[in-house]
């Protein structure tokens, strides 16, 4: 029999309604990084989502370990490299989160266009600025799509309807350059992996070409954008706002400046939430786990 391991939390139903003599899964979706170090040992396959870091340490005490899976796109909390020196298979399931992720995205533009933030404050503050909260359009806006992959394809039909005029760039397919992209845009929104091409790939040079009147969305990971040069963009108010969803720490510690900006819509890493998302995201790579291992014997 085949002993899976699933270390962050997953659509638990999915599971229930496996019924394979070949297969036995260990839900412990709270286990700490040394127990699963301690026990990686005694599993055939290993399924996560963003929470567990799959270190060089945890493959090579994996002696048994034939297949990591990763509920959701994103593979950079699993060290590729070593897996691929051990022979490990590694699956994800890149179309079970883009949708959540493209209606958040849609969603933050929305809120930064018309305000919502302060609109939502100040009501339970007491107060009623409705000359204050005048807002903006997606029709008619110029709108970057960085990233073409499911979301980003996802991203640029929805904002198509909306009525924008949409440019996107990726390394195989772009309308654009990223220069001309970040120049002459309205909204840019990120929806890259994170990965050694990609790192800091919105650098400095690009975010200083952006509008004073533009906004910046990011539902991708923290590590793709220049930490330093977004906030100093921000703090001095060179483009009107940003929303992020993640970060280049997780979880964003309670001092941390980006708390303190007005001009910025923070949400905590939620972009792929939603219960739809997990439960596909589960049976895409549950399924292939079982087919990797079973064919394996």
């Amino acid at each position: 029999m085949f002993k899976i391991l699933i270390s962050d939390k997953v659509d638990k139903s999915v599971l229930d309604q496996i019924k394979n003599p070949k297969i036995s899964f260990d839900y412990r979706p709270e286990i700490i990084p040394e127990e699963l170090v301690k026990n990686i040992s005694n599993y055939d396959g290993l399924v996560v989502r963003s929470r567990t870091k799959v270190t060089s340490e945890v493959i090579n005490r994996g002696h048994n370990l034939k297949v990591i899976a990763r509920v959701g796109s994103g593979l950079d909390n699993i060290d590729i490299v070593e897996s691929k020196k051990r022979k490990i298979t590694i699956v994800n399931s890149p179309e079970s989160n883009s949708e959540a992720v493209t209606e958040l995205a849609i969603g933050l533009i929305l809120s930064l266009l018309r305000k919502l933030p302060m609109a939502h404050s100040s009501m339970n503050q007491g107060l009623w600025l409705k000359k204050d909260l005048k807002g903006e359009e997606i029709e008619g806006k110029k709108i970057g799509v960085i990233g073409y992959g499911h979301i980003g394809k996802r991203m640029v039909k929805i904002l198509t309807a909306f009525g924008a005029k949409v440019d996107y760039f990726s390394r195989s397919e772009k309308t654009n350059s990223l220069k001309y992209i970040f120049k002459h845009c309205d909204i840019i929104t990120v929806h890259l992996p994170l990965n050694n091409n990609t790192r800091n790939l919105v650098n400095r040079d690009l975010l200083s070409l952006m509008k004073p009147t533009s906004y910046f969305i990011n539902t991708s990971r923290g590590g793709v954008v220049e930490e330093k040069a977004l906030f100093k963009l921000l703090q001095e108010k060179k483009i009107s706002g940003a929303a992020l969803d993640v970060f280049w720490q997780e979880p964003l510690p309670p001092t941390s400046p980006w708390r303190k900006l007005s001009n910025v819509v923070l949400t905590p890493h939620i972009a792929a939430s939603t219960s739809e998302a997990l439960k596909k995201g589960t049976k895409t790579v549950i399924d292939e786990v079982i087919k990797i291992l079973v064919n394996k014997v």
